[in-house]
């Protein structure tokens, strides 16, 4: 029968699906990396699938022979048969129209079709035209879906549309007209039918092969997910010998590969795996670098060999890092799952790399910002001391002596104290040798209240934050006040962190004034504390103030213990 020969002759697709499924092709198609050359392959694959399919077509002939009787003209028409071929060609351009579009199903109908013209026959103009509308109908089905997946349901309606058009165009271009109306009838059902089938089984076996290529690739994602979770720790010290051989160790214990490398740019790092010539890896390792690229080197050791797919790192402005290398044994084993998992894996490990430079970075501008605001807090501090051991020169000298040592005794502190975190107890005591300057400066006017737990004292806090706010109460709060006041130095414990509460009975602002402050930030000494722990803590930590005329201001912020062990860790 014609269905088990046309069966019989679909065969041949399932084996080039196959074929098809193990080229690079189809790997660059399902991760949407199609390349020129590669469409030249995919174009050349299919029309030659639809050439094929000519010769292994089915002479209509004899099938309508067996229905011959002796009735003159009629046999006549059956015999003009002789050139009609059932066959699967249609496969091709359908499913190249569908796979890659409808440029490439007529580029594919035009080839296999012109082909098919060649072979003559009275269906042979028909049967060229066909196969064109064939792989415009593939590539407008796959056009009008409006899921980027492979629908088998929707291929088969495609293909059985596709199928119709030939018959309609078979039945318009062919001559005689009773000949063509013949072979429909004869191959019409078959033809349809065999023919979708076909499609779909070449697009399920497409299908088949991209869900497996995705499970894979998602479960090397996860790995290397895994894999990136266990190295951070070492990554976010930077890329240098020591983290290196942890994070090899780490990359071999996870992964079946027989050995592991990491470099540099300047060269090699650590290896982890089987005992190779580590001479001879960085040897290669150095060639490496001249030309960094995702690649494969050989090395050849003993009269033995490892082959290593080689990722490097890139960081963005930055260029080359260095190079992962997962190795193995046997070349056969690097497959593509196995090249994609080494690029993944190196991405993620560059994001490490780009990460602790960011992180550098960021501190080393940090420091360099706290510097700067310490060298404008300390000379504005020196001025107002100035001025007042210069009003004690005139009244009373030997106060101003006395003074005179305070100072000196206060900056030799202040030259001491090059961290940016120092102890509490420290810092308590910077203020206290403030004060006894200030003191001179307002007498029984001034009192300094501190209520701060003895074990608090060897917490760590930002260096110069206290002791601006201090003076700022005194200057701004108690001086204009004539009878003086009080400053409340107070700390307690909220949660993680420290909450620091400095309070005046001072004049106090009303509320223009209080915005003026807030969003002009008047003034050095308030400015730069609060800019320093928004840059250390985050924009929720800066200075909270409330006050009221005549009733004082009280300036609150919170220190996280957590981040200054961080930062100073």
């Amino acid at each position: 029968m014609i269905y088990i020969q046309l069966l019989e002759s679909m065969a041949l697709i399932a084996i080039s699906a196959y074929i098809y499924n193990q080229s690079h092709v189809l790997k660059n198609m399902i991760k949407g990396e199609l390349k020129f050359i590669d469409k030249i392959a995919l174009i050349v694959f299919f029309s030659l699938l639809g050439i094929i399919g000519n010769y292994t077509g089915v002479n209509v002939e004899p099938y309508a022979m067996d229905n011959i009787r002796p009735m003159g003209s009629i046999q006549a028409g059956y015999i003009g048969l002789h050139d009609a071929i059932a066959n699967t060609r249609p496969i091709a351009a359908i499913v190249a129209g569908y796979i890659g579009g409808p440029v490439f199903g007529v580029i594919v109908g035009i080839i296999a079709g012109t082909h098919r013209y060649f072979l003559g026959g009275f269906t042979a103009l028909s049967c060229g035209v066909a196969t064109l509308a064939e792989g415009l109908v593939g590539g407008l089905i796959k056009k009008l879906s409006k899921d980027e997946g492979f629908n088998l349901k929707k291929v088969f309606i495609g293909a059985v549309a596709a199928e119709c058009c030939q018959m309609i165009i078979i039945l318009i271009l062919s001559r005689p007209f009773s000949s063509a109306l013949k072979l429909v009838e004869i191959i019409a059902v078959p033809m349809i039918l065999i023919n979708s089938l076909g499609s779909v089984i070449f697009i399920n076996i497409i299908k088949s092969a991209k869900e497996e290529y995705d499970r894979i690739g998602a479960i090397e994602a996860q790995r290397a997910l895994n894999i990136t979770k266990k190295t951070v720790n070492y990554m976010r010290k930077g890329l240098n010998e020591k983290t290196a051989k942890n994070v090899s160790e780490i990359i071999y214990e996870m992964t079946n590969a027989d050995g592991i490398f990491i470099g540099d740019k300047n060269g090699f790092l650590a290896y982890s795996g089987i005992s190779i010539h580590e001479e001879k890896l960085r040897q290669e390792i150095q060639k490496y670098n001249k030309s960094p690229d995702y690649k494969i080197i050989e090395l050849q050791y003993d009269g033995k060999s490892m082959f290593f797919v080689c990722a490097p790192f890139k960081i963005p402005n930055s260029g080359f890092e260095g190079v992962l290398g997962l190795g193995v044994r046997l070349k056969k084993n690097i497959n593509p799952y196995f090249i994609q998992f080494g690029k993944e894996l190196s991405d993620l490990l560059s994001n490490q790399i780009e990460l602790y430079k960011l992180n550098k970075l960021a501190k080393e501008a940090s420091t360099a910002e706290f510097r700067a605001l310490r060298a404008q807090i300390e000379p504005h501090f020196l001025f107002n001391a100035l001025n007042t051991i210069a009003s004690f020169c005139r009244t009373n000298p030997s106060k101003a002596r006395e003074l005179i040592i305070d100072l000196s005794n206060y900056f030799r502190q202040t030259l001491k104290r090059q961290e940016d975190f120092v102890y509490l107890k420290d810092e308590i005591e910077f203020i206290q040798s403030y004060l006894s300057i200030e003191t001179a400066r307002f007498g029984n006017r001034l009192q300094l209240i501190i209520d701060i737990p003895d074990e608090m004292m060897d917490e760590k806090v930002p260096v110069f934050v206290l002791q601006p706010i201090v003076e700022n109460a005194i200057k701004h709060g108690i001086l204009p006040k004539p009878e003086g006041g009080k400053v409340y130095l107070e700390a307690f414990f909220e949660n993680d962190e420290i909450r620091f509460c400095i309070t005046d009975t001072g004049v106090g602002m009303n509320e223009e004034r209080l915005n003026e402050v807030l969003t002009k930030w008047p003034g050095i000494g308030l400015k730069n504390v609060n800019e320093r722990l928004k840059l250390l803590y985050g924009e929720d930590h800066g200075l909270d103030i409330k006050t009221s005329v005549n009733n004082g201001t009280k300036i609150s912020f919170l220190i996280s213990m957590r981040e200054v062990s961080s930062i100073n860790g």
